[in-house]
């Protein structure tokens, strides 16, 4: 659905930049956020409709910035993404899911079109949960 608002959260400023110019192109209207704090910055000044958060993080992890972002904003759909599918990061999706996040596992790296098929269900589900 472009023109939503969309947050991304990772420490990898080329995968900001990545997902910035991919989901741009698509229509959405995209900011970017290096770690935790500087997200929680940015929902306090702007209504997101979805946060794509990655897992593994200096500072804040996913987990912690998921639940901060819930208390401000309760309304974005928040997105788990992770480079590794192990049995940690399962337990992981579940503390997420459990601290007010969605999780469509989205794995880095991402097949083509694999990101935006997760936001349109994302979006699309966000008033079913």
């Amino acid at each position: 659905m472009p023109g939503e608002n969309i947050l991304i959260v990772d420490d990898e400023a080329l995968i900001c930049a990545s997902f910035e110019r991919e989901l741009s192109a698509k229509g959405y209207l995209v900011d970017t956020a290096l770690n935790g704090a500087a997200a929680l910055e940015a929902v306090t000044k702007k209504k997101y409709d979805l946060a794509l958060i990655d897992k593994n993080m200096p500072g804040m992890d996913g987990i912690e910035t998921c639940r901060a972002i819930k208390k401000i904003s309760p309304e974005t759909v928040l997105i788990f993404m992770t480079g590794f599918f192990d049995k940690e990061n399962i337990l992981k999706e579940k503390q997420f899911v459990d601290a007010g996040g969605r999780t469509f596992h989205l794995y880095k790296p991402f097949a083509a079109g694999e990101v935006q098929s997760v936001i349109q269900k994302a979006l699309s589900d966000r008033g079913t949960v």
